[in-house]
């Protein structure tokens, strides 16, 4: 797998949110990258996770990418390593047998990763990164917690060990967003959907049964 820097990943990033912008889309980021840029720094990110948050047209994450596609001969589609699935994967071309996957998404608890829609007012842009939309923290911690709770109970061997990076990305953003000041239910956290928040609380127990050291943080910020 070819080693990406954070510049070349943000690049991709970039020219993504720059395509949908011109589509009058609005988009933030969340995942690994989003949480770099928020201050998770001891490893890079590998990849773009990105999601659309005024899909007006109903378009299904499929769509998105041809949008992309036809836009930019940069982009380019390539089949799924699984025979079943009924998508393609997105890459961005960096260079010469260089490309950083990137994966579009819509938000809704009928999609699969259960992404809540950002309001546009909430979407955070942070200082050098001015130009990148990100998840504001208290929901990138949740949505990364999400992911350690998926990837604990995978019947996939190669997710399964992502959990101890999982575990590390998890209390690092934690202490970010105790740095942050934030809280569930204050003004500025009120955007996320109750059904959102009820979900992530049921996995904050499990992560709190297996890390009780961390119930007191976790508290903090109203979880």
């Amino acid at each position: 797998m070819t080693h990406l820097t954070p510049k070349e990943v943000r690049k991709a990033a970039r020219r993504a949110i720059t395509i949908f912008g011109e589509n009058n889309m609005e988009c933030c980021l969340f995942g690994s990258l989003a949480c770099h840029i928020w201050g998770m720094t001891y490893r890079d990110p590998k990849d773009v996770d990105l999601v659309v948050l005024n899909n007006l047209r109903g378009r299904v994450s499929e769509d998105l990418k041809e949008l992309l596609v036809e836009a930019d001969d940069n982009f380019y589609l390539v089949a799924s390593r699984d025979p079943n699935a009924a998508y393609r994967v997105l890459h961005y071309r960096i260079g010469p047998g260089r490309s950083c996957k990137v994966d579009v998404l819509t938000t809704g608890n009928s999609t699969s990763l259960n992404i809540p829609r950002v309001p546009v007012s909430r979407v955070v842009y942070i200082h050098p990164y001015n130009d990148m939309p990100v998840m504001p923290v208290l929901a990138l911690l949740l949505m990364k917690l999400r992911g350690w709770v998926d990837h604990r109970h995978s019947q996939k061997a190669h997710e399964r060990a992502k959990v101890r990076q999982d575990v590390r990305d998890v209390k690092t953003m934690l202490d970010i967003a105790l740095e942050e000041g934030d809280h569930v239910d204050d003004p500025d956290s009120s955007w996320m959907p109750q059904w959102f928040v009820r979900q992530m609380r049921g996995r904050v127990d499990e992560f709190v049964n297996k890390f009780p050291e961390s119930e007191t943080d976790w508290e903090i910020l109203g979880m």
